[in-house]
């Protein structure tokens, strides 16, 4: 992430960091990927960061609101931080208020987490991973080959099954005590409950 030149970008707008020495702290640069080539806003990550969970501000210039583009603002850094290994959440606040924020973060597919006086607290969680099914997939091309390989089509279909099944299901469980284990929280049924 420390080369030079770095930046987010969609069909419209980039994100560039102002410091990318301290991509987690600093503000990021929101501006129009063509044409106009003034800054629109800034997003930054800036805050208290605690058990796989990290904070996210995105500010726009009011004559850039109501565009959609706080959503796509939104969705590119929460992209790009569940790109990384340790992070499970991205928390935001916004004012009870500014239903503006409020639809751009349920745009971007946040949910409500409640509030404290005047703010309300948002967040959207890393999906959980799904190795099980793709090794699925695998056992059905490893069963198959399998199978004729030793000339009995179910038997191979049902080693590669089950061989693989094990696998996935193995790497399932061991990504679900990670998350468990950075965040404090047990992951159960797709819920989430604190430990």
């Amino acid at each position: 992430m420390g080369k030079k030149g770095f930046y987010l970008k969609s069909e419209k707008i980039t994100i560039t960091p102002s410091n990318e020495e301290d991509l987690w702290e600093s503000d990021w640069v929101v501006a129009f990927r063509k044409g106009e080539k003034e800054q629109i806003g800034t997003a930054s990550f800036a805050g208290e960061k605690i058990l796989g969970a990290v904070p996210l501000q995105v500010e726009l210039a009011q004559n850039y609101r109501n565009r959609g583009l706080g959503t796509e603002v939104i969705k590119l850094m929460v992209n790009w931080a569940f790109l990384h290994k340790n992070i499970f959440e991205v928390i935001s606040q916004v004012e009870h208020e500014n239903d503006k924020g409020v639809n751009a973060l349920q745009k971007a597919g946040f949910v409500f987490r409640g509030n404290e006086g005047n703010v309300e607290t948002y967040s959207i969680l890393k999906a959980q991973t799904t190795w099980t099914g793709v090794y699925v997939a695998v056992g059905i091309v490893v069963g198959m080959i399998l199978g004729l390989t030793l000339n009995n089509l179910w038997l191979g279909f049902a080693g590669g099954m089950i061989s693989c099944l094990c696998i996935g299901t193995i790497m399932d469980y061991n990504a679900k005590k990670y998350r468990e284990s950075v965040t404090g929280k047990s992951v159960q049924s797709g819920k989430r409950s604190r430990k």
